[in-house]
């Protein structure tokens, strides 16, 4: 939608073309807002998770007592979603979303911020260090391993509305890009794709977007969890723990590498994403050593998938008025009891 509206809206009515030869009432497609996948995320990991409804041993759906709702964390490959209930007044209303879920209401603080996915960061990240290579052939990459080289062209690098070129560069030049395997230079080139300062008298995450202090649990699915779960980091280990484990990794070169995990595809990439995570949930939305232990990663909750679509399902549904229960008019017990008698006379 972003680069060709007019496309974006030919899809549309292809799908409601499609859909409306079905037997289904159809009210339409559209593009989620950013905000609206974090939030759905929300509601599918509470929903999965009892906190927002549970059925109880009296036989009947009710709130839980005494139970916190979590936060959602969520790491595409083009934006990335924090969602919590912050528990103190949101002060930017475009930050903030209310819903009223099984009876109870829930003012929660949601943000996406689109280009911070995993796959266009990435992009980021090598386009500035293309910018910044004395070489206008050759990039050094200090988060791919030593030894490891690749080629691509500068249209591939800059086919992105997330990716600026300072000038227009000839897409068919073909650039060379070499790990270095520098875990410190790694760190710091990922830093210089954020702005981590705040205005006066207010609290952001980063880029200047207002976010209160995080609170609570969280779940961090998808792209938190698929590059933590290779580098078996998911088992609440400590903050220290983790960034050691990354560096231990992030220092192998590509041979070493290839001999220990010779059937995996994205291996080149994993310390580049282990990097960027944890300058995200550190640097970004502002966990520390202390809040580090309430991060979850996980890519399921009670054994369902994490995403918005069944948040999506769930809020619409909600929404709907239930039906007034039908009055089913009984028979008087003596009308039962002559019934049974007569079966019984007859069968004799």
């Amino acid at each position: 939608r972003d680069q060709n509206s007019t496309k974006a809206e030919q899809v549309f009515a292809e799908v409601a073309k499609a859909i409306g030869e079905y037997p289904v009432d159809f009210r339409g497609a559209q593009t989620l807002t950013g905000n609206e996948e974090g939030s759905f995320g929300w509601i599918t990991v509470n929903y999965l998770l009892e906190t927002l409804v549970k059925f109880s041993f009296a036989g009947k759906w009710e709130h839980p007592q005494d139970t916190e709702v979590l936060g959602a964390l969520d790491l595409g490959g083009a934006s990335t979603q924090i969602t919590f209930q912050p528990g103190v007044t949101i002060e930017d209303k475009n930050t903030s979303v209310f819903y009223r879920l099984y009876g109870t209401n829930y003012s929660l603080y949601t943000h996406s911020y689109l280009c911070y996915g995993q796959t266009q960061a990435l992009k980021m990240l090598l386009a500035a260090l293309h910018q910044g290579s004395p070489s206008a052939q050759q990039i050094s990459h200090p988060c791919y391993p030593k030894g490891y080289r690749e080629n691509i062209t500068t249209a591939d690098l800059y086919d992105s509305p997330c990716v600026r070129a300072l000038s227009t560069p000839s897409p068919a030049q073909v650039l060379t890009v070499m790990g270095t395997g520098d875990p410190a230079a790694c760190s710091a080139a990922i830093q210089k794709l954020f702005n981590f300062t705040c205005g006066a008298n207010r609290t952001c995450g980063f880029n200047g977007v207002y976010q209160p202090p995080v609170r609570g649990q969280f779940f961090a699915f998808a792209g938190f969890y698929h590059t933590f779960r290779f580098l078996n980091l998911t088992g609440q280990q400590s903050l220290s723990n983790v960034n050691s484990t990354v560096q231990t990794f992030c220092k192998k070169n590509w041979s070493e590498l290839l001999e220990n995990f010779p059937q995996e595809k994205y291996l080149h990439i994993y310390c580049s994403v282990a990097n960027y995570i944890l300058t995200l949930l550190l640097d970004g939305y502002k966990f520390n050593e202390h809040t580090w232990s309430n991060i979850h990663f996980s890519r399921q909750a009670a054994n369902s998938d994490i995403g918005w679509t069944l948040g999506f399902m769930l809020n619409y549904t909600n929404m709907i008025p239930t039906e007034a229960l039908e009055h089913v008019k009984g028979h008087q017990p003596s009308l039962w009891a002559g019934a049974v008698s007569f079966i019984v006379l007859a069968m004799v």
